[in-house]
C-alpha cells in the first residue's frame, strides 16, 4: 500500500500504512488500558477517525486510487487525540476515604496522522490549565507540561521507540509529582508526636485479626505463571506478610491487604515498595507498555478477610471466572468473595466496571 499526493484540500501527506499500523495498534492498547468508567475521552469526530484508519488500513491493493479509497484517505483527519484521566490517590493516606476524595487530572494525548513538519513528534502529550481541576495550579500545569514536553521532545528521533511505553512512563512520572501535593493536602496532622515509621511485629494466634488496607489492582493482562509465583512469593515474604489473591487473565485482577500495625501512610509505602520491587525484579524483561497497574479500589481500615495470599485462577471455586469475556464468567468469584465477607459484586463493580452477573 502506498500514499499518493495531498488532496485538493491541500491536507498534508497521510503517514504511510506502516506507521499507521503502529499508531492505531498504540491508541487501541491506551484505549483497552482506560476502559473503565469515565477514563478515557473521546470526540465523536475522533472515534470517526479511528474507524477510518481501521477501514483504509484493510482496503485491498487494487482497489487503492479509486474513487472510494482516495475519499476514505481525505476524509482521515490529521490527528486523534485521546484524553486520559490521571488518578492522583490521596485517599489511601487518609484514615478514612471520604476524607480525601480521589483526585484526577485528563491529560491529553495526540497521535500525529499526516506529516507536517519532519521535526514534528509523532505523539504530543499535555494537560490544560482552563480544564486543570482547581486544586492544581497554573505553576503546577506549567512544570507538568515541561515533563510531557520531555517526552514529546524524544519521539521523532527514535524509528524503535516504545510509545505505549513511553507515555505510561510519562504519566507515572507527572502521577508521582502530584500524590505528593494532594497527600500533603489531604492527610490530617497527626493526634499525637508518637511517630510509627515501622510496622510493629506480628500478632500472636490469641490476638484478634488486625483491621487491614485493602487495595485492588487492575492490570490489562495477567498470565505468565512463573510472574504470578513470584507476585505470590514476595506477597508472602513481606514484612508483615500481606494477604489476599490473584487472578490471571485478561483483564487480570490483585487484591492485597497490609495488616495495620502500623501508621496508614507506612502500610500504603510498603505496598507501593512491594510493587516497585515486582517491577524492577520480576517484571524487568517486560516492555513498560504491559506493566500497568491500576489501583481501582481502597478500602482502609476494614475486617481482614483472607488468608495467606494465593493464586486463585485454577480453584475449581473460581475456575470460570478466569475467562472474563462475557459478565456471567464472574459469578463464581462473586460467590467466593462473599463467601469471605467482601461484598464481591460491588467491589468487582468498581474494579472491572461490570456488573449485572446470575450469581
Amino acid at each position: 500500500m502506498s500514499t499518493s499526493t495531498p488532496s485538493v484540500a491541500s491536507k498534508a501527506y497521510l503517514l504511510p500504512p506502516e506507521d499507521l499500523h503502529s499508531t492505531l495498534s498504540s491508541i487501541e492498547l491506551l484505549s483497552a488500558m482506560w476502559s473503565g468508567t469515565d477514563e478515557l475521552q473521546l470526540t465523536t469526530t475522533d472515534e470517526q477517525t479511528i474507524r477510518r484508519i481501521a477501514e483504509y488500513l484493510q482496503l485491498e491493493l487494487e482497489t487503492l486510487g479509486d474513487q472510494r479509497s482516495v475519499g476514505l484517505k481525505d476524509s482521515i483527519a490529521d490527528e486523534v487525540v485521546l484524553g486520559l484521566k490521571i488518578r492522583v490517590d490521596a485517599a489511601a493516606h487518609a484514615a478514612h476515604a471520604e476524607q480525601a476524595p480521589q483526585q484526577a487530572v485528563w491529560i491529553k494525548v495526540a497521535f500525529r496522522l499526516r506529516k507536517t513538519n519532519a521535526t514534528d513528534a509523532r505523539v504530543s502529550m499535555w494537560t490544560s490549565a482552563k480544564d486543570a481541576p482547581s486544586w492544581l495550579d497554573r505553576a503546577r500545569v506549567d512544570e507538568v507540561n515541561e515533563m510531557l514536553a520531555k517526552y514529546r521532545e524524544t519521539t521523532h528521533t527514535d524509528e524503535h521507540h516504545d510509545t505505549v511505553g513511553s507515555i505510561l512512563n510519562a504519566i507515572e512520572e507527572v502521577s508521582e509529582l502530584l500524590a505528593l501535593d494532594t497527600s500533603a493536602e489531604s492527610v490530617a496532622p497527626p493526634q499525637s508526636t508518637a511517630l510509627q515509621p515501622t510496622c510493629s511485629a506480628p500478632l500472636d494466634a490469641s490476638s484478634p485479626p488486625p483491621l487491614v488496607l485493602r487495595t485492588w489492582y487492575y492490570l490489562p493482562s495477567l498470565s505468565t505463571k512463573s510472574k504470578r509465583a513470584d507476585i505470590v512469593s514476595l506477597a508472602l515474604s513481606s514484612t508483615p506478610p500481606l494477604t489476599g489473591f490473584l487472578l490471571a487473565g485478561k483483564p487480570g485482577l490483585i487484591v492485597l491487604e497490609h495488616p495495620l500495625t502500623c501508621a496508614l501512610t507506612t502500610a500504603t509505602a510498603n505496598l507501593a515498595s512491594f510493587w516497585s520491587t515486582i517491577k524492577t525484579t520480576s517484571w524487568s524483561d517486560i516492555p513498560a507498555s504491559h506493566k500497568k497497574i491500576s489501583e481501582k479500589l481502597i478500602q482502609p481500615d476494614v475486617q481482614h478477610a483472607f488468608t495467606g495470599f494465593q493464586d486463585i485462577t485454577d480453584l475449581p471455586e473460581v475456575e470460570s471466572g478466569a475467562d472474563r469475556g462475557r459478565k456471567t464468567d464472574l459469578s463464581k468469584l462473586v460467590v467466593w468473595l462473599d463467601n469471605r465477607g467482601v461484598q464481591g459484586k460491588w467491589c468487582l463493580e468498581r474494579v472491572l466496571g461490570v456488573g449485572g452477573w446470575e450469581t
